[in-house]
């Protein structure tokens, strides 16, 4: 071929239609960029489509979900097509597409379907009004309606066809919208799974009204298992607590789990989210043991379901792929979880989140754990078979520690065993700020640090000095997510030696010129600086506080100009600040 042909492809002379494919991937998930690629010519229009059709929902915005379903309908045959016009539903008239959008589903998101499917009902649906003629129709509709509703044809072939649907369309209209919303449930989970072998990501969530469209994902799952045969990440969200609005459907979500251990072992990614108000029944409990122990390449598994010590975590989880593990709301810490943790020889991240109901005393082991991460949601300080087994065998292996909820005991056991951590972000709601300097000063390669909860648990006017001497050299991002007073700043920044590269300050109450201007003046070293305030201090609020007056708050004019010099962010919001990865 020569080098004309292949620019008039809309490839240069020396890129192959490979190589244009791994480029443009590159922008997978940056719609506005793949929305202008479109239209350079006919062969990147065919590279870009299945990029933005992998994940649908996700590329657009929530008030242009009904035009991703009006999308998929245009798709269907003229057959599938009927059967929407006989529920009460209008379709305007479009030719067919020239890309067959639903074959490049990769992720599916029943959540997010379900907001788009009741968007586009909500503009098409036929809303059909009281007529007393109908009580009258009746008999006629049972007698006529399912051999009407086989006959009627969108498109009529001739003048009698014409005639016949123009008689019998209200019947038959009347007929079939008794639930429309089943209806087009079930046409479109048929349309996207029934030839789909793409599929990548699998997100549940089940509540009150999500029965319909389960029934659809199980049948069609399980009459097409090339639909989860590619599967890498499963996701199940159990959103009901009222137990009598699952009680009804264990069957389905068992039949669910079986199919996709026969099909589906190739997740690398799942998430189990279940109240542990929802304690499924055996049966179906062990469907979903086995779809965990049938994964053969497991990465990361979260979960809050509740666990037996029959068929315990460790026994399912049974492969050494497992790199993250995240339980919530933990229900047995025993013997067989720390035996779990032994097992995983390449489990790099573990995340405790949430207190156990029955914590259970376990026996210390001499062998070391190789986590690098760890974190210990709000509850475990209370646990101390919990800190002492999981501080004593990650040792020195140990790089990143979150704790939300530490203390005293907590502190002088990260002191005493692990020594190389170089990431440590701590949460506290007791006073730990006699103990935090002597912690700090044995982390020698400590490079992030981030501190909460209030100021007063942290330091006092006998402790900021001791803990601004402890600080390492080797000290490089500080985030201190409580409001600190302008006096222990100044000490802090003026007195370190440490060359700070980041510095991150949550601000609820105090920032005033003098802050504000110390901060300016902090930047000529070269640190960025990030500095987060209520969003109802902002220049421009949009509800304005009753107490701002009484806080001590930096100009508008003073926030202006150090906005010049670093970033300033109005939120209220700092829970997520403490996770290090």
């Amino acid at each position: 071929m020569s080098s004309n042909q292949k620019s008039i492809l809309g490839l240069p002379s020396n890129l192959s239609l490979d190589s244009l494919r791994e480029i443009l991937g590159y922008f997978k998930n940056d719609r506005a960029t793949l929305y202008s690629l479109l239209f350079v010519n006919r062969l990147w229009c065919k590279i870009v489509v299945p990029l933005l059709w992998r994940q649908p929902f996700d590329m657009a915005s929530l008030e242009n979900y009904d035009l991703i379903i009006q999308t998929y309908i245009y798709c269907l045959p003229e057959k599938e097509k009927s059967r929407f016009i006989l529920a009460g539903i209008k379709l305007p008239h479009h030719p067919n597409p020239f890309f067959d959008y639903p074959t490049y589903l990769k992720s599916f998101d029943s959540e997010k379907f379900r907001q788009a499917l009741n968007s586009w009902l909500k503009m098409n649906v036929v809303e059909s009004r009281f007529d007393p003629l109908n009580l009258l129709c009746k008999p006629i509709k049972m007698l006529f309606g399912p051999m009407a509703k086989d006959r009627y044809s969108v498109m009529p072939r001739n003048i009698l066809y014409k005639a016949v649907n123009k008689c019998i369309e209200p019947i038959v209209q009347d007929y079939c919208a008794t639930r429309p919303n089943f209806d087009v449930a079930k046409e479109m989970t048929s349309l996207l799974f029934s030839e789909c072998d793409r599929l990548r990501s699998l997100k549940i969530c089940y509540d009150e009204d999500s029965l319909p469209l389960m029934e659809m994902i199980d049948a069609l799952c399980t009459k097409n298992v090339n639909a989860l045969c590619n599967l890498q990440s499963f996701e199940l969200c159990i959103r009901t607590t009222m137990k009598e609005d699952l009680e009804n459907d264990y069957e389905i979500l068992g039949n669910l789990f079986l199919t996709m251990s026969k099909s589906a072992t190739n997740i690398q990614h799942m998430k189990i989210d279940v109240p542990h108000i929802h304690k499924f029944p055996p049966k179906v409990h062990m469907a979903l043991y086995k779809l965990i122990y049938s994964q053969k390449n497991l990465v990361s598994y979260m979960s809050n379901y509740f666990w037996d010590s029959k068929y315990s975590i460790h026994s399912a989880l049974k492969n050494r792929s497992l790199k993250r593990l995240n339980l919530w709301g933990l229900t047995h810490f025993d013997d067989s979880l720390v035996q779990g943790l032994l097992k995983w020889s390449n489990l790099e991240t573990l995340e405790l989140v949430g207190c156990p109901i029955s914590p259970i005393p376990c026996e210390l082991s001499c062998n070391q754990l190789n986590i690098k991460n760890l974190q210990l949601g709000n509850g475990y300080g209370n646990c101390p078979y919990i800190k002492t087994t999981l501080l004593q065998m990650c040792n020195k292996n140990l790089q990143k520690l979150t704790i939300e909820g530490v203390t005293t005991e907590i502190v002088e056991e990260i002191t005493q065993h692990c020594p190389n951590i170089t990431h440590l972000s701590l949460c506290a709601y007791q006073d730990i700020s006699e103990s935090l300097p002597k912690l700090i000063s044995n982390l020698r390669n400590l490079k992030v640090l981030t501190l909460g909860h209030h100021e007063k648990f942290l330091f006092n006017h006998s402790t900021i000095e001791q803990f601004v001497q402890s600080i390492p050299n080797s000290l490089r991002s500080l985030c201190l997510n409580f409001n600190i007073s302008f006096d222990f700043l100044k000490i802090l920044l003026e007195n370190s030696q440490t060359n700070l590269y980041k510095l991150e300050l949550h601000q609820s109450k105090t920032y005033p010129d003098d802050f504000i201007n110390f901060l300016i003046d902090y930047t000529k070293n070269q640190t960025q600086i990030k500095l987060y305030i209520p969003p109802e201090h902002s220049p421009t609020p949009k509800k304005k506080s009753r107490n701002s007056i009484l806080l001590e708050v930096a100009s508008i004019d003073v926030l202006k100009n150090a906005s010049k010099h670093f970033n300033i962010y109005y939120k209220q919001d700092n829970r997520n600040f403490y996770n290090l990865w």
